[in-house]
């Protein structure tokens, strides 16, 4: 989860009061936290607040959590109860393609690795047409029919399944299923024979689960070969993945794009680090998550990292159609302070292999703009911030460093002026006189001109956590618990 500081509030310098909310009065529960919601292109839908109402009556190792949904304005547009699963830990809403609120749970990835009775949690999804909530159903893959199931196998059951199997055809079935927004579904799985893998293969099934295509990896079956397969972007003409293929011995890391509705691969470029390439498409809120996709290019953002050769960046990946070309640039960190040694800011005893990725974000002319923090990882201390501006060949055009003591935060970024430029938030800590300050910086970049404003943030009693609004807002809760107060507002920002 997204690391959040309490801020202690201050005085309403630079902001202007807007609408506001009391979370404590307007639902029964206990209060467990409020998500901001957005669409895989960060763009701000509004607001879910979650409130515990304890276990259920038919199964007492369920809860039964109750929920509210805000516009951006803060305006109420539904509440509601839902089921959650045993195995969810948190749940964090987006907006899907097709307008649809989408709340999905996160567990822990012990239980899922070793836990007998683990199964995959539900999604949970609000139709916005008549706010109905709904438990999503799961797909189910048995190698040739692609099927709804009301929940998913626990860990015993899909084992059971695979025994099964076994005795009957002599295989065991792996398969990883990924929805994309168009409605296809595509599926990545092999056979596990007792002489080896087989049957390595993708497919795309179409809305009405029925297949369209499949594309073999090997023309013939060794007990050494295998296959891991990540989508990485696509639209509804091609697919664009990253591929780990290790054949007979040989391992091959590449990226390949597919005909979306023939299968035909249409290119291949080779990729130098090997599996560490994370791909992120499916959050909104993490320091990679980036697609700027239009009729005639796909290009996406992706992080990499490894830790046994401290190997860490970001690839941003582009396909032209007309071309029928894929190529990427990278930003490795690894590289920015010996290519840089004539930039103040990165000058010693700073030391390049501490910069930690906070944001990634495309502006409106294709522009990539970073913001990373220096850590010191022995310590797990992080100080300032360092943020550059890439053109869009990602060569270095701008860049600047935010000093900051050593447990100032990170937050978040925002859009502005229909992306062609950014505000970005963080927090900080300041000490005079022994008394210890929280200050809430609000940073922009508009017009290629960077601005600062400093928020001072003071009380005894109350905390303040800031959130992402919509353009030229923030969003602060305001909490205390031994009043029972627990207040958001939507504030205007100055710029």
């Amino acid at each position: 989860m997204k690391k959040i500081i309490c801020l202690m509030l201050g005085l309403s310098y630079g902001l202007f009061h807007s609408q506001s909310q009391d979370l404590a009065k307007i639902a029964q529960g206990k209060y467990l936290g409020l998500q901001s919601i957005s669409d895989r292109e960060k763009n701000l839908f509004g607001y879910l607040a979650l409130y515990d109402l304890g276990k259920t009556e038919s199964d007492k190792k369920k809860n039964k959590l109750e929920y509210i949904l805000f516009d951006k304005n803060l305006n109420t547009l539904s509440t509601g109860n839902f089921e959650s699963d045993e195995t969810a830990v948190e749940y964090y809403p987006y907006l899907n393609s097709t307008k649809q609120v989408v709340i999905t749970p996160s567990f822990k990835i012990y239980d899922f690795a070793f836990d007998k009775s683990f199964y995959i949690p539900s999604d949970f999804v609000i139709n916005l047409s008549d706010y109905q909530i709904k438990k999503k159903d799961k797909l189910e893959y048995d190698g040739t029919n692609l099927t709804f199931i009301s929940s998913s196998k626990t860990n015993k059951e899909i084992k059971d399944d695979n025994k099964d199997l076994k005795k009957e055809k002599g295989y065991k079935l792996y398969s990883e299923i990924v929805e994309l927004d168009n409605g296809q579904t595509i599926i990545s799985e092999f056979k596990d024979e007792k002489s080896g893998s087989k049957d390595i293969m993708v497919s795309l099934f179409n809305k009405d689960h029925q297949k369209l295509w499949e594309y073999r990896f090997f023309d013939k079956d060794h007990k050494n070969n295998s296959v891991k397969f990540k989508v990485a972007n696509y639209d509804d003409d091609v697919l664009i993945a990253k591929i780990f293929k290790y054949q007979e011995g040989d391992p091959e890391y590449y990226f390949m794009v597919f005909d979306m509705k023939t299968g035909k691969p249409l290119n291949k470029l080779p990729f130098p680090y090997e599996t560490h390439l994370y791909i992120t498409l499916d959050s909104v809120d993490g320091p990679i998550n980036s697609k700027y996709n239009t009729d005639k290019k796909l290009t996406s953002l992706l992080k990499y990292s490894g830790s046994s050769t401290n190997i860490e960046g970001f690839v941003k990946l582009t396909y032209d159609k007309s071309l029928n070309q894929l190529s990427f640039n990278e930003i490795n960190l690894q590289d920015i302070y010996k290519d840089h040694k004539d930039i103040e800011e990165l000058k010693d005893p700073f030391d390049s292999k501490d910069l930690d990725i906070q944001s990634v974000n495309f502006l409106q002319n294709n522009d990539v703009f970073v913001i990373l923090q220096k850590i010191n990882r022995r310590k797990n201390d992080v100080s300032d911030l360092v943020v550059m501006d890439y053109d869009p060949d990602m060569n270095l055009r701008n860049i600047k460093t935010y000093p900051s003591q050593k447990n100032s935060t990170y937050l978040f970024s925002q859009y502005l002026n229909d992306k062609k430029d950014l505000a970005f938030f963080y927090a900080n800590t300041e000490k005079k006189n022994r008394e210890k300050k929280w200050n809430l910086y609000i940073n922009t970049f508009i017009n290629g001109q960077f601005k600062q404003e400093i928020l001072p943030m003071s009380s005894e009693n109350n905390f303040v956590i800031p959130y992402n609004a919509k353009e030229g807002y923030i969003l602060l809760q305001e909490l205390n618990e031994k009043e029972k107060y627990n207040k958001i507002r939507l504030e205007r920002l100055n710029y």
